[in-house]
């Protein structure tokens, strides 16, 4: 079956001729481009309205960026996958060679996004000294699934569909690190004064209008 055929037809935005190698390429690099975008926008926004984002060091604001970037992401390809996985019957009468034109946009976005994500990450790992061989695999791995997908015309789309709900966990694995760093912040501007008064001792916290 290739993008053409009668069974991968969608409406709107997804309406597009996939067998054209220049509209995948073009569709990757705005997957590129937009998620680029959301990690520019993250840092900007966050420099200017969250004080715990400028406490933190330049590595570590690089993961804030990388987390939002990821869970938008996640949230694209929750959508997708569960689509795949519940909603669609053309995939679900031929899981090994069904296409759809929905399905062209998702792969064709998500190898920007991978692209990216490879690209930050090496980035990073220059910037900072750093690197992790299996966090590297990791990433190499989503992206030449995801090329696969994208240069071979004949290639199936269910699975690569119900890979992306992998990214299921992103926007938590966001918001749970996020939460850690705020709270983090803010018990380090809680000085405690530990007064050893009685068997148990006593703590005073000074300089947070926290409690407990």
């Amino acid at each position: 079956m290739t993008p053409a055929s009668a069974g991968a037809t969608s409406e709107g935005v997804f309406d597009l001729d996939y067998a054209s190698w220049r509209i995948r390429t073009t569709l990757a690099v705005a997957g590129f481009a937009f998620y680029l975008g959301v990690f520019v926008v993250c840092h900007q926004l966050s420099s200017s309205l969250n004080a715990t984002y400028r406490s933190l060091v330049s590595r570590e604001k690089v993961f804030w960026d990388l987390a939002a970037t990821r869970a938008v992401f996640g949230v694209q390809s929750t959508a997708a996958g569960l689509w795949a996985l519940l909603g669609d019957p053309v995939l679900h009468a031929d899981k090994a060679h069904g296409q759809q034109n929905w399905c062209w946009f998702h792969v064709t976005t998500a190898t920007g996004f991978f692209f990216f994500e490879n690209a930050a990450v090496h980035l990073s790992n220059l910037s900072f000294r750093t690197f992790d061989v299996f966090l590297a695999m990791h990433h190499l791995f989503a992206f030449l699934g995801f090329l696969g997908c994208l240069v071979n015309l004949r290639a199936g789309h269910y699975l690569a569909m119900t890979t992306l709900l992998l990214e299921m966990s992103t926007p938590f694995t966001c918001a749970s690190w996020m939460l850690l760093k705020v709270s983090f912040e803010r018990k380090n501007k809680c000085k405690v004064l530990f007064l050893p008064s009685g068997p148990a001792g006593r703590t005073l916290c000074f300089g947070s209008s926290t409690s407990g």
